[in-house]
């Protein structure tokens, strides 16, 4: 099982935002473009926990054992800890889905339904619980016969093709 780096999502959050933020401010003036941008950490300790709680453990047991309860849990965690200034939800998503794809799975979900994933997480009241959260990933998941040569070279096309979409 790999699992996402901070650093990995820092760039993941980073690309995102920016290119979220240019698209919005394509039109509006430079001062509105910097007004505008808001990225970066609000609370590392928030980051911290979303990344580690996908690995919790009990009794020396997976909390969450299965790839979609881990994927889950990561997304969930990214958007209700809110770590970051602004991009929660954009960055839980994609983070979800490169983690699925870099532990050998393909996301094959239709246009905006992990938006209307992440939405449900914020919005629905109790918040989905992380089996709910698993079910919806597994059913737009399926396992790819082969690996990709290094995860970083699928990370990077994840990230190209995700901006390209834009």
């Amino acid at each position: 099982m790999e699992y996402l780096e901070h650093w990995e999502i820092l760039v993941i959050h980073f690309v995102i935002a920016d290119a979220y933020f240019e698209e919005r401010t394509s039109e509006e003036n430079e001062y509105e473009k910097l007004e505008f941008r808001k990225r970066g950490i609000l609370n590392p300790s928030f980051l911290s926990s979303a990344l580690g709680e996908p690995k919790q453990t009990f009794n020396m047991e997976d909390l969450y054992p299965d790839i979609f309860s881990k994927a889950a849990v990561l997304m969930r965690s990214l958007i209700m800890n809110h770590p970051f200034i602004d991009g929660n939800k954009r960055t839980a998503t994609m983070a979800t889905i490169v983690f699925l794809e870099q532990n050998g799975y393909i996301v094959t979900a239709p246009d905006n339904k992990l938006y209307r994933l992440a939405m449900k997480i914020v919005n629905q009241k109790p918040t989905p619980t992380v089996n709910n959260i698993a079910k919806t990933l597994k059913k737009y998941c399926q396992l790819v016969e082969y690996k990709p040569r290094s995860k970083y070279e699928m990370y990077w096309e994840k990230v190209r093709k995700f901006l390209i979409q834009k």
